[in-house]
């Protein structure tokens, strides 16, 4: 696994989130409650972006048909979604996001 930085920590102000485009894949990262969570974009029920989704506490609504997954797992907390969408481990170095892929 590699490292690539993102950006630096202080351009995802807490409650916010910012799309990336890394290696043909669209990711967001949250910042939650000052802890970031990065997710695949894409809902795992239709592809649906989820970007425009929306947020309640660790949960992502998808805009389209409105399956839910939890931010910090992946995991699908509401159908009608069944396969939980992909997350990623990074880290803060220099006050850089390092995302692993």
């Amino acid at each position: 696994m590699s490292l690539i930085n993102i950006c630096k920590y202080t351009e995802i102000p807490n409650g916010s989130k910012k799309k990336f485009e890394i290696n043909d894949k669209e990711i967001i990262i949250f910042n939650i409650n000052n802890h970031l969570f990065p997710i695949d974009n894409n809902c795992s029920h239709d592809e649906a972006s989820l970007e425009n989704g929306t947020l309640d506490e660790y949960e992502i609504e998808c805009p389209m048909h409105g399956a839910k997954f939890d931010v910090r797992t992946g995991e699908v907390t509401c159908l009608p979604a069944v396969s939980e969408i992909k997350t990623y481990k990074i880290e803060i170095i220099d006050d850089f996001i390092m995302l692993e892929i």
